[in-house]
């Protein structure tokens, strides 16, 4: 009986010993195909904040998994990066931009000034964000750049992919552009004279649409015969200005294109209208976000300005042209729009 007593002490012994050893910690996985859709180069614009989205593919991986950029180094001799990883002061949204405030003051109290590195990775997706530096510091094409490396960690595992090469841009302060992204040197585009002859001339931006429009009873308007020019006027402004010169560079009156939805052209405030041009007070960048709303699609802010007349034989003819366009450095601005020929605004 003692002896049956004695062998059950010892396995008792050995469960309560058993069960106070703590068990190896189960890894997560980290598949050793976990990878991103790298590109051959990053070449994000200067002056202006963007999200890369990379497509990282887990493979199966366990989250959570934590993201840092590593070894970020110049290209070119692969010494280190520090204006990398220097501080700057950009404006960050603390409340979402929905296209509905009613004033600037409603639509900067929705964004701070805070301090960033240039270039960062979210470390839950691995997405790079781009913040809003300026190119005196950062190395831009055609210097080689950067190369850097990604760290990717989840519980017990690690990985490090490596040779990212990012290449970034100098700024380009609006578009459409006319001048290559690259060289900066100016666009050339061809036209034609009243009897078909081609000729080459430095490019000039042009609207997006012409619809209906008429220089004569008979002769519509293309698109090489309507110019856009984008000006930066003022510095410490936040204004945007849309005038309309003829063949002459005389100032047509924005009040003949009466068709224009005025309040609802860009998201501006405080409207001023002359005989001359039309004014907004505005929030800069325009578009402020990526988000489509009644003033911006696809990333561009998007602007319509019609007028209707009577035409031949008394039926109604409506025209119209438009301009999707983007401007990316605060200050006073001015979009004109140059008429090669005189706008047919009477009725036939």
């Amino acid at each position: 009986m003692k002896c049956c007593q004695n062998f059950w002490s010892v396995i008792l012994a050995v469960l309560v010993l058993a069960s106070c050893r703590k068990l190896p910690e189960k890894k997560d996985y980290l598949s050793k195909n976990a990878n991103f859709d790298k590109k051959d180069v990053y070449e994000p614009f200067m002056g202006r904040t963007a999200l890369e989205q990379t497509n990282f593919n887990a493979d199966g991986s366990s989250y959570p998994m934590i993201f840092t950029v590593e070894n970020m180094r110049r290209k070119k001799d692969g010494a280190a990066a520090p204006e990398l990883s220097e501080k700057i002061k950009v404006q960050q949204w603390i409340r979402d931009y929905d296209g509905y405030e009613k004033t600037l003051e409603e639509i900067e109290k929705k964004r701070i000034w805070s301090e960033k590195n240039f270039f960062e990775i979210r470390s839950g997706s691995g997405d790079f964000i781009f913040w809003n530096a300026s190119s005196d510091k950062i190395r831009t094409y055609p210097d080689s750049g950067y190369v850097f490396d990604i760290k990717i960690v989840n519980k017990g595992n690690e990985r490090v992919i490596k040779d990212f090469w990012l290449r970034p841009l100098k700024e380009v302060p609006y578009e459409p552009y006319e001048y290559n992204m690259y060289t900066r040197e100016r666009k050339q585009e061809t036209r034609q004279t009243p009897d078909g002859k081609s000729y080459r001339v430095p490019y000039t931006i042009h609207p997006g649409v012409i619809q209906n429009m008429y220089y004569t009873k008979d002769s519509l308007f293309t698109d090489t015969l309507v110019s856009v020019y984008i000006q930066k006027t003022g510095i410490k402004g936040h204004s945007l200005t849309f005038k309309f010169v003829d063949q002459h560079f005389n100032p047509i009156d924005p009040a003949k294109f009466g068709q224009t939805k005025w309040d609802e052209l860009v998201h501006g405030f405080d409207r001023q209208q002359t005989t001359t041009g039309v004014t907004y007070q505005v929030a800069y960048p325009i578009p402020l976000t990526s988000l489509n709303t009644k003033y911006a699609a696809n990333g561009k802010a998007r602007v319509s300005f019609g007028y209707s007349r009577k035409g031949f034989g008394g039926g109604r003819v409506d025209a119209n042209f438009g301009l999707d366009f983007a401007i990316y450095e605060p200050g006073d601005w001015t979009i004109m729009f140059f008429f090669r020929r005189d706008p047919l605004f009477e009725n036939d």
